[in-house]
């Protein structure tokens, strides 16, 4: 279960979610109490993740003969659901994300909002 949290933390840190409060701009007032609303719902939902991945891991190590495939099986699926979920929230944060970012402006070949060369461009 270390090395599950340990890739967890790694890709939440690498895609950004792990951030001080300061860093977001604009996120003042009720943005904020939003804000730090939605990371406990996420941080509670990642405890309850591991608490069923623990729990099919015990008895997973419990299991012999056949009923051992099945609860590998059942330990391997359940992670792959929870990484595909995860996938999703973050498309969903970034979706959110990017509809708070400023529209138009930029220089020219620069993805708008984004000051960014866009795929293929040289700014």
């Amino acid at each position: 279960m270390q090395l599950y949290r340990a890739v967890i933390a790694g890709v939440l840190m690498s895609s950004g979610m792990v951030f001080a409060q300061d860093e977001m701009p604009g996120m003042m007032g009720r943005g904020r109490a939003e804000m730090m609303e939605w990371r406990k719902k996420m941080a509670d939902e990642m405890k309850a993740q591991d608490a069923e991945l623990d729990r099919l891991a015990a008895e997973m190590n419990a299991a012999t003969g056949e009923k051992k495939v099945d609860a590998v099986a059942a330990v391997l699926n359940k992670m792959i659901e929870q990484r595909k979920a995860w996938h999703a929230r973050m498309e969903q944060m970034h979706e959110k994300m990017q509809g708070m970012m400023p529209k138009g402006g930029g220089k020219p070949g620069m993805s708008p909002g984004m000051n960014m060369p866009k795929p293929g461009t040289t700014p």
